[in-house]
């Protein structure tokens, strides 16, 4: 198996986490973040499980984001074969369902859309998109639901639904059916690679936060608590005992910066701000200039 393209957190996820640990979320956002972080841990799962039991030649592609016109759609993973293209969308449902066609109901009575809408909307696109670029493979599109407390009460046997208990045989079968790749097929997998396009801006979709408003200090790099006791060369956090050096807790500091403003130059005083002043301002420079590059001297000093 080629891994071409690896799976990474979304950018939102990582967004919403470090904004959660520097000012109070809503309800309903923290409830999304979850939402969000469940999903990851899915898919996370699937490709731990692919990686293990796929031996065939084939490519796997994550996170592919591609536009048909104007209209835009997502795959959790593809895996091309010798003579297919696998699409697979996972769902890291937990507990009893039971299929009612157009949705699922849980044992709380709560609706949710039947991923198959989805699956069926996905493979449509893809497919179009294909021929567009005059490629013939066919499709298989599959429903994984990578969960093992997942169960689903009438399930039809036609539905392309892989539960928990057949991902393995189901694996077993791409291994067995798979032959030798083809020029082809690479370059099918290098142009959808090129093709997937980047998330949509996600500070747009983010409660509203300003660097004035937000929390400010230096954080365990194991638990997010601000409660830490610096010494010469490392903090140690009082809530959960663990122990980082100093430049990784600045550097980490500075990575979240840069996530929740990316416009912004990185000064030291700027991250003296960040840090809560918990860091000196000379520290703080030496640190910044053995880990990134210098442009400007004097007040205007800011790294790359």
């Amino acid at each position: 198996m080629d891994l071409l393209k690896a799976r990474e957190k979304p950018e939102m996820l990582t967004a919403l986490e470090l904004l959660d640990k520097r000012m109070t979320l809503s309800y309903s956002e923290k409830q999304y973040m979850a939402t969000l972080s469940k999903g990851f841990d899915g898919e996370v799962l699937f490709d731990s499980f692919m990686e293990k039991h796929v031996f065939a030649n084939a490519i796997v592609i994550n996170d592919v984001s591609l536009v048909l016109g104007s209209t835009s759609f997502q795959i959790d993973s593809i895996m091309l074969t010798s003579d297919t293209l696998y699409l697979y969308e996972v769902k890291n449902y937990q507990g009893n369902f039971t299929n009612r066609n157009t949705h699922f109901l849980t044992t709380a009575s709560q609706e949710i859309e039947n991923p198959l809408n989805q699956l069926n909307r996905t493979t449509m696109l893809l497919s179009k998109l294909l021929r567009k670029w005059h490629v013939t493979l066919p499709i298989k599109s599959f429903v994984v639901f990578i969960h093992p407390t997942f169960i689903l009460y009438e399930a039809k046997i036609t539905d392309p639904f892989i539960f928990p208990s057949q991902l393995k045989h189901h694996f077993d079968t791409v291994n067995h059916q798979s032959g030798a790749l083809t020029d082809k097929v690479y370059s099918l997998a290098q142009k959808l690679i090129k093709e997937t396009k980047k998330e949509l801006p996600y500070q747009r979709q983010l409660p509203c936060y300003s660097f004035e408003i937000l929390k400010k200090g230096l954080l365990c790099s194991l638990c997010g608590s601000m409660n830490l006791t610096i010494t010469t060369k490392k903090g140690e956090c009082r809530a959960c005992g663990q122990s980082t050096p100093i430049k990784e807790l600045l550097l980490s500091q500075v990575k979240a910066f840069r996530s929740l403003f990316p416009e912004v130059h990185i000064t030291s005083n700027m991250m003296y701000e960040w840090c809560g002043k918990r860091l000196t301002k000379r520290r703080i420079a030496v640190l910044l200039n053995e880990a990134f590059e210098k442009t400007s001297y004097g007040k205007s000093t800011h790294y790359l």
